[in-house]
């Protein structure tokens, strides 16, 4: 209660209020949210005067067909769903405790980690040590992957490995993920056992998810070189660069997990790359163990034990 005191003016709001504040926003009425909460609207109108007064801000713009947030009001919008979020998981934890592991976790990751690291394999052993929790796993580019972790949108993250980790979050080495350049196997730069970036660079036509790490880093790398990549083709699967590949439309780089499956049915090879910067980490990123629900830590703990690698928490 400290640390909020100088912020609000009274006391903290309760959760009625925060619950009508955020079905205001979400409604786009104060009328509706006071219908949706079941409460007069007079009553709910007072509530958020007396929340606006406590913050010392307006929180919602009101207009003739209704209302919206202002800048403050989504800050305290987002604080509030967090709220009612870590609500839910005491809920959950409690529950898990006394049912033996009933939950759920939300697990979002890269393609990277899905592709050719046994992802679905581990997740199904750990179905079946702990039937009664869900996991919820949504596949998206590392940057949003990190973000949704960091706006409470997931519970465990897996990403490659990057230069910028928020601190307040655990890190836990989790596989290797190497990269090769990939191109039809006809190709007499197929035959070789190794390649440098700097030696498929001008043939790189195949690009695949924009604006991910991958695409990112290939990109920083040629600059690093003094070059640039202009592919002609930006695809959003790895599957649809493994077709264009294929067909002769140039050089991409994958991971190698995204490719070997794939070699002998579409007529490909991927090359290992010999530059350090292509030999990257996979990463479960977390919040403090203190902080994971009950099936979250179950996950994090089935995860890092079907790993090459000792879990480390700096």
């Amino acid at each position: 209660m400290d640390r909020i005191e100088p912020l609000l003016r009274h006391e903290a709001p309760d959760w009625v209020t925060l619950r009508i504040f955020l079905a205001a926003i979400d409604l786009g009425s104060i009328t509706r949210a006071a219908d949706h909460c079941n409460i007069a609207t007079s009553a709910a109108a007072k509530r958020m005067q007396l929340l606006e007064a406590d913050c010392g801000l307006p929180l919602l713009e009101r207009r003739a067909r209704g209302v919206k947030p202002t800048a403050a009001g989504e800050i305290v919008a987002r604080y509030a769903r967090g709220l009612f979020d870590l609500a839910f998981r005491l809920g959950d934890d409690l529950n898990a405790f006394r049912t033996g592991g009933i939950g759920s976790v939300r697990l979002h990751v890269t393609l990277s980690a899905i592709a050719g690291n046994e992802l679905a394999e581990t997740l199904a052993l750990f179905t079946v040590e702990h039937p009664k929790i869900q996991v919820e796993v949504r596949e998206d580019i590392s940057l949003r992957v990190l973000r949704d972790l960091v706006e409470g949108q997931a519970d465990l993250v897996i990403i490659t490995s990057s230069r910028r980790l928020p601190s307040e979050f655990d890190v836990h080495p989790w596989r290797e993920d190497c990269l090769v350049a990939v191109m039809p196997s006809s190709d007499p730069l197929a035959a070789l056992s190794s390649i440098s970036f700097s030696t498929v660079i001008d043939q790189l036509n195949v690009s695949v998810l924009e604006h991910s790490a991958l695409s990112l880093l290939i990109e920083d790398e040629a600059q690093r070189l003094g070059r640039s990549v202009n592919p002609r083709f930006r695809v959003n699967n790895s599957d649809s660069a493994r077709r264009l590949i294929a067909a002769g439309h140039g050089i991409g780089i994958l991971p190698e997990g995204v490719v070997r499956p794939y070699e002998a049915a579409l007529g490909i090879r991927g090359v290992p790359l010999t530059d350090e910067w292509s030999q990257r980490q996979l990463l479960i990123v977390s919040p403090p163990a203190a902080m994971l629900s009950v099936p979250a830590r179950l996950l994090l703990a089935h995860l890092l034990g079907h790993s090459p690698h000792v879990a480390r928490t700096d």
